[in-house]
């Protein structure tokens, strides 16, 4: 209970300093239609974007798992060093199991969507912490055939990686921490991640 208490409070906090910022920066805003277009420029260099992919395959004796899922995240530099943005995420698993004399193919999917920021030090470090909800798809045995079931979940994350990039196309490494992870399900806390970067 405590250690939820610790990250709600930590995304207030971090939403109401973002939110102050933003605001801040509203007030400057000029009038005029001169002035909208130079904020709009702004706004579009404060961007950039990334994501990743996931692919996986695995197999034994009597099961076999094929993976595919895509991650993009769009983020907005509140300064040089900090920025805020979404995240989603989209997966398909492929589950073959035999079961009696037969072989069941089941179709999984996983979304979730959330908040992320991220504070870069060092010109390549950087912390991340994210907030999301995720709907998975898991199977299930259940007399003779196999079947899945859905299990929604909030994650929190936060963590440490490394951004190969210079402000251009680069690639980056990142651990996390889910401090909202359930101990009743199998997925591990740790989630390690490779993506691709742009402007960051």
């Amino acid at each position: 209970m405590i250690k939820h208490c610790f990250v709600f409070l930590s995304v207030l906090l971090l939403s109401s300093f973002a939110a102050n910022i933003v605001a801040g920066q509203n007030l400057n805003v000029k009038r005029g239609s001169e002035g909208a277009v130079a904020e709009g420029k702004k706004f579009k260099d404060r961007l950039w974007y990334g994501g990743g992919i996931n692919l996986g395959f695995a197999s034994s004796q009597n099961e076999s798992v094929f993976t595919f899922g895509i991650t993009p995240m769009v983020g907005y530099k509140i300064f040089s060093e900090f920025s805020l943005g979404p995240r989603v995420g989209f997966s398909y698993t492929n589950f073959r199991a035999r079961s009696s004399s037969k072989v069941d193919n089941v179709a999984l999917f996983e979304a979730s969507e959330g908040i992320f920021a991220r504070y870069k030090f060092f010109n390549v470090v950087f912390a991340h912490a994210e907030f999301n909800f995720t709907q998975s798809e898991y199977p299930r045995y259940d007399i003779n055939e196999w079947n899945k079931y859905t299990i929604n979940s909030q994650n929190a994350y936060v963590g440490l990686g490394y951004n190969a990039g210079s402000g251009g196309f680069g690639t980056e490494l990142y651990v996390l921490y889910n401090f909202l992870a359930d101990e009743n399900i199998i997925n591990q806390p740790f989630d390690i991640r490779f993506g691709i970067t742009y402007k960051f």
